[in-house]
């Protein structure tokens, strides 16, 4: 979809428009404003479509619908709003620290701390196939720094990346950044609903079967339409 600016003047098309990097470049350079990319090849049936939402929303909802509330050993346990607990077993897949622009909170004292560690993102819960050095085991805990969502949109108040800082274990220091809402794939969306505030009920084992029994059968439903 292209629309063209005031005084952009006549657009000629010629050999050299070939030779762009793409189409939406070459409008770019010649004035116009390209408003958004249409692949008609990419498009999905409705139907498809349809399943691969239901599955994402389901994934969304997880969290929500499945983990308990307070009880009575919460009387004498302090709660921490920044403090977060792994549910079960997650697979690590090394990533790049987001652009500064799509950081919300971000600062040079941020920014100064990330460069020092690594900084994992949580691919999908933990697959048989998951080295022993890129697992991040259950009962880690983590601290919740900031969102690292980049398309700058919440849906519910509810951030679409966040990031943590892991607390405990084997990669205590390092940054993990985990989906936890929009429009991540399906393995990485089940993986951050895997990721829970922490408080005692949150930590019994039922809590995290439920979980991953609820979150592999979506998974599975939705998968074979994921783009």
């Amino acid at each position: 979809m292209i629309r063209s600016r005031p005084n952009a003047g006549p657009r000629e098309h010629n050999g050299d428009a070939l030779r762009a990097f793409s189409i939406a470049i070459d409008q770019m350079r010649k004035g116009d404003e390209v408003v958004a990319l249409i692949n008609p090849g990419a498009r999905r049936s409705g139907a498809a479509s349809s399943a691969w939402l239901s599955a994402r929303l389901a994934i969304s909802e997880l969290r929500r619908v499945l983990l308990p509330r307070c009880d009575e050993r919460c009387l004498t346990t302090p709660h921490d709003a920044h403090g977060f607990v792994v549910l079960a077993n997650l697979a690590l897949d090394p990533a790049e620290p987001r652009q500064p622009s799509w950081w919300d909170g971000w600062n040079d004292t941020l920014q100064r701390d990330l460069r020092t560690g690594r900084v994992w993102y949580a691919g999908s819960p933990m697959l048989p196939e998951t080295p022993e050095g890129q697992q991040l085991r259950a009962g880690v805990r983590l601290a919740r720094v900031t969102s690292t969502d980049p398309y700058w949109i919440h849906y519910d108040a509810m951030d679409q990346e966040v990031l943590y800082r892991i607390e405990s274990g084997p990669f205590e220091g390092d940054a993990l950044i985990a989906a936890s809402f929009g429009l991540s794939p399906l393995l990485p969306g089940l993986a951050g609903a895997l990721i829970a505030p922490d408080h005692p009920p949150a930590r019994d084992p039922d809590v995290a079967r439920r979980l991953l029994i609820a979150g592999w059968s979506t998974v599975e439903r939705g998968l074979p339409f994921e783009a």
